[in-house]
């Protein structure tokens, strides 16, 4: 017996000595331990891990500048700056430095901002703040925000937690389009170092990688990992390489072509999410053959659209509209067009039984393949097509300037309303309407779904803008919508998001 508890007596005095070890010198790799092998849940695991998350994408941000809006610089700076409001990963509004908002009037909000917030640079966030940053995103001549945010006439101080906001017409969609707008410090006049109110705070960078660490005054929830390393690496093979031997938590841009290669694998595996950005073709309706419906129904019958699933091994879905379902403004009323070569040779023999038609499609760099199956099928039914490959810089100067015979397009419904789509790209006004499309209802229509705050009324009249767009007037042909495909180390809990960015403090 003696015996017996002699050993249970070393047995514990072991286990405590153990568990002292591991809580002096291993606590790093026993709280990874947890979470890797035990797959703890946060409530059963809530010690915040030493380690650095590592993200890699394809491309690298030309800049730093908070009022671009472009994915590329935005997948980086989302997680070093904060906006008044913020999407959640399904696109729904939430309170972010913004604790509360509501209007006043027909043109004037007023936005209570979130108190005890402070900058990566230790200075105190207040209204001066988000003047500061609303004027750049406003008037600062690189701005890619300009167009979302033209409706707001005004930005005010009330006080140091208060601001007022009037637009030049009532705008159903402000607080949509304020959750683009960066906020930094007013006294901020370089931006190669950026500086939020984000959970991670800038630590070094050269374009290339972007390196994070947890910011310890962080007004909100302390994010799990301690630092975090955004690597750009163009080759993807190397990606591949790095991800399967381990460097790489999180891999984003993923071309399907991999995926088989990564699933081989035990420790990693795939996420995807649609992208919300739906590919497709538009007419130039003011030119020599295209302003015949006849031949733009033509071209809207001639593809069989499960074809784009075909190209991305099934990470694609086929677009029948502008949005994305889920996308208010979506009509659920409009139904699949089916693939009919018959019917469209005849369209296009009714118009010229003698003459096969020539027409050129600009598209972008890196649409090649696409660009080939469109190009088979409507020399197909009747067209000589040639395809045009150019810089995106081109085609965006190009549809801007209204010189393509038709055109390929992708466009994201970022605010997760139509309106954005209809206000640039289908109003005959629109800085985008690449497709010299004007009709008048259409115009009405458009300008009464900017200012309609019934919610319910506004979305008939965005509804009622697709079908016209689609069915009667056939603007253009939707083709697909792509997901956006990630890679995830077994072990890391990762949930995509709609908007499709890489939260680092969303991740554990």
């Amino acid at each position: 017996m003696k015996i017996f508890l002699k050993i249970l007596f070393y047995l514990g005095l072991f286990s405590f000595m153990g568990y002292l070890l591991v809580q002096l010198f291993f606590q790093e790799e026993y709280n990874d331990f947890k979470n890797k092998v035990l797959h703890l849940s946060s409530d059963e695991s809530t010690k915040l891990s030493y380690k650095t998350l590592n993200i890699a994408y394809a491309f690298g941000p030309e800049s730093y500048e908070p009022t671009y809006f472009d994915s590329i610089t935005r997948s980086r700076l989302v997680n070093v700056y904060e906006s008044l409001v913020k999407t959640d990963r399904n696109l729904q509004i939430e309170p972010y430095l913004a604790v509360s908002w509501g209007r006043v009037s027909e043109t004037e909000w007023e936005f209570k901002l979130r108190p005890n917030v402070t900058f990566h640079d230790g200075s105190v966030f207040n209204a001066d703040d988000v003047i500061a940053s609303f004027e750049r995103a406003r008037n600062y001549d690189k701005s890619q925000l300009d167009d979302v945010l033209k409706t707001i006439d005004s930005i005010t101080k009330i006080d140091d937690l208060t601001v007022k906001i009037i637009t030049t017409n009532p705008d159903p969609i402000l607080v949509n389009r304020i959750s683009t707008v960066l906020i930094f410090p007013s006294e901020l006049n370089a931006f190669d170092k950026p500086v939020g109110t984000a959970a991670y705070k800038y630590l070094s960078s050269d374009y290339l990688d972007l390196n994070l660490t947890r910011f310890d005054e962080y007004w909100g929830e302390k994010p799990f990992y301690k630092d975090v390393s955004i690597k750009t690496i163009e080759n993807r093979f190397d990606r591949l390489d790095q991800f399967k031997k381990g460097g790489i938590d999180i891999l984003a841009n993923v071309p399907p072509s991999l995926i088989k290669d990564i699933t081989e694998s035990a420790v990693v595996s795939i996420s995807s999410l649609p992208s919300l950005e739906v590919n497709f073709l538009v007419f130039n309706m003011d030119g020599e053959i295209f302003k015949d419906k006849r031949l733009r129904q033509a071209v809207s019958i001639a593809f069989d659209k499960n074809a784009f699933t075909d190209f991305t091994l099934g990470y694609a879905q086929p677009s029948y509209q502008f949005v994305s379902n889920g996308i208010f403004g979506f009509n659920p009323e409009i139904l699949p067009q089916k693939q009919d070569i018959d019917a469209a040779k005849k369209l296009i023999r009714d118009y010229d039984p003698f003459k096969r038609l020539g027409i050129v499609i600009d598209m972008a760099e890196g649409t090649e393949i696409i660009g080939e199956y469109i190009k088979d099928q409507l020399n197909t039914i009747g067209f000589s097509v040639e395809i045009n490959i150019i810089p995106f810089e081109k085609l965006d100067e190009k549809i801007k300037k209204r010189e393509s015979e038709i055109y390929y397009l992708g466009w994201k419904s970022e605010l997760g309303d139509a309106s954005n789509f209809y206000e640039n790209a289908i109003y005959s006004k629109g800085k985008y309407n690449g497709g010299n499309y004007v009709n008048k209802k259409i115009d009405q229509l458009i300008e009464f779904s900017l200012s309609n705050f019934d919610t319910e009324k506004r979305s008939e009249q965005l509804r009622e803008i697709m079908k016209i767009i689609v069915e009667e007037d056939i603007i253009g042909v939707p083709l697909f919508e792509s997901d956006v495909i990630y890679g995830v180390k077994a072990g890391i809990v990762f949930k995509p998001r709609l908007d499709g960015y890489i939260l680092a403090s969303e991740i554990k």
